[in-house]
């Protein structure tokens, strides 16, 4: 989608659950359904890498300071690599950790949510592995950025709570402005994170120091998945077919997540 809300459509070929830039022109995702890393070129080319282990369950996909792809495997409690050339490695942690989101640090590592271990872990790109264990039993991590601080910020379903946590593992959490399960989290560029609420149709933005507000966005709009754009707005996913732009002021736009059909029937 382009700032202005032109849509092309890429057949993956998968049923693509999360994305990311790769540093080789393309795009790289998870597919869960097929158990399977993609690789989508600009011309639209697809390549899987196959997983060795079945039902590994690929959730959350970053590219790494080394120019790799790291990605978590949810069901088979495992951290994944695979370079843009396609070799793949792999690290298992314990069993019952579940790892969810992961993000690149700001120390030249790894850190990725353990949705099931109540922790937040760290692997360094020669698979070296730290945790750091949360205060609250059941927290459930699962979404994890990189903060405009510099430190790193997640969610956590169990305890509906904003985490953050020091590359020396010190831990802070912040209360939601409203009581609902956070989903997406993202860092804004006005210094500052933004975490979606769809069950209360709304947007929390964060202040570095804890500091929340609520953005109410309407009751048709239900936001899921987000990003910061180019254009320094906050991008997001609805259920609705729709994708909507917010600006850090908290004015909405959304667009159809389809391309507009021309009365030709061809799309624009």
């Amino acid at each position: 989608m382009s700032l202005d809300g032109e849509v092309k459509l890429f057949s993956a070929k998968a049923v693509a659950e999360r994305i990311t830039e790769g540093p080789d022109d393309a795009i790289w995702f998870t597919d869960p359904a097929s158990n399977r890393i993609g690789r989508l070129g600009r011309n639209g080319e697809v390549v899987f890498i196959k997983l060795p282990v079945e039902n590994s369950g690929p959730a959350a996909i970053t590219l790494g300071p080394d120019g790799n792809l790291w990605f978590t495997e949810h069901r088979s409690d495992r951290i994944g690599r695979v370079t843009p050339l396609g070799s793949l490695t792999e690290y298992a942690l314990a069993a019952g950790r579940a790892p969810a989101g992961i993000v690149a640090g700001p120390d030249g590592k790894l850190y990725f949510a353990e949705n099931g271990g109540n922790r937040i872990g760290r692997i360094s790109t020669d698979g070296e592995l730290d945790e750091f264990s949360l205060p609250n039993p059941g927290s459930a991590p699962n979404s994890i950025v990189k903060g405009p601080d510099s430190n790193l910020w997640f969610t956590e379903l169990g305890t509906k709570q904003i985490g953050r946590m020091t590359p020396q593992g010190e831990t802070a959490e912040f209360a939601l402005p409203t009581e609902s399960v956070p989903m997406g989290l993202a860092p804004g560029a006005d210094s500052a994170v933004w975490v979606t609420l769809p069950a209360e149709h709304a947007v929390a933005r964060f202040e570095t120091d804890g500091h929340s507000r609520l953005i109410t966005l309407g009751k048709d709009v239900s936001p899921s998945f987000i990003v910061t754009g180019p254009d320094g707005n906050l991008w997001f996913t609805e259920p609705n077919g729709k994708i909507g732009r917010l600006t850090p002021l908290g004015i909405l736009t959304e667009f159809p997540a389809l391309p507009v059909q021309a009365a030709s029937g061809e799309s624009k």
